[in-house]
């Protein structure tokens, strides 16, 4: 199965997000030489609230999303939901929503969740553009209002503040859960910015495994995929 891609080659992805920005946006940026420095003064001058108010990560995601780095992870949950039936699918912590409306294109019901920020605010603006798709973005506080067969969270856990309350909202939210684990990296930025953060397995996997139980792992480069069916 293709990788899903929000458009067939990132160019495309940088003239949406030249046109959201207009004068703001920074050709430079697009560059990974140029973006982490500039990622590494913003996370400096931004804590602890720099995913709030991040406009270097709208230029980040739109890398990792075409980097390759996650087609692993979406190979195993779309094999997973082809077996089982599986359509109604929410990313959790959706970013500037890329792979959501990579998986919207291929025919899935999906919905996107994240804080109320630039990157969901990118994600609302280009959905609607594209797609006509602009209420397909929620903030996280909207993910208790309804309930999804499948949820996902990837490079997520390790951007919240109490993991374990963003794994009760998974768990909550959806009848199976889909994250990666990674192992964390201190040279992953080469930087202030480590933007893509890991978790203690030992800490992490006890809280997966009260709430779930483990239907399927695969390997995905250095990270693990784990998919779980919520106990509740």
């Amino acid at each position: 199965m293709k990788p899903p891609r929000a458009y067939p080659t990132i160019t495309t992805a940088w003239q949406r997000l030249a046109e959201h920005l207009g004068d703001a946006f920074d050709l430079l940026l697009t560059e990974e030489n140029a973006l982490r420095p500039f990622l590494d003064e913003e996370w400096t001058r931004l804590q602890p609230d720099f995913y709030h108010h991040s406009h270097g990560y709208l230029y980040d995601l739109t890398l990792f999303h075409y980097s390759g780095i996650k087609d692993e992870f979406f190979q195993t949950l779309l094999d997973f939901a082809s077996e089982h039936g599986i359509t109604d699918i929410a990313d959790v912590g959706c970013g500037i929503g890329l792979d959501a409306q990579a998986l919207l294109i291929s025919g899935h019901d999906v919905h996107a969740y994240d804080l109320d920020n630039p990157s969901l605010a990118y994600a609302r603006w280009r959905l609607d553009r594209d797609l006509g798709a602009a209420n397909r973005t929620h903030t996280l506080a909207d993910l208790a209002k309804g309930h999804h067969d499948m949820v996902y969270a990837v490079d997520v856990l390790g951007h919240a503040t109490a993991p374990e309350t963003l794994i009760d909202m998974l768990f909550t939210a959806g009848d199976y859960v889909a994250l990666n684990l990674l192992p964390h990296d201190p040279r992953h930025r080469f930087g202030a910015a480590d933007l893509h953060p890991g978790l203690d397995h030992s800490q992490i996997l006890p809280l997966l495994s009260s709430r779930g139980a483990p239907l399927r792992l695969a390997a995905s480069g250095q990270n693990v995929t784990a998919i779980w069916k919520s106990r509740r």
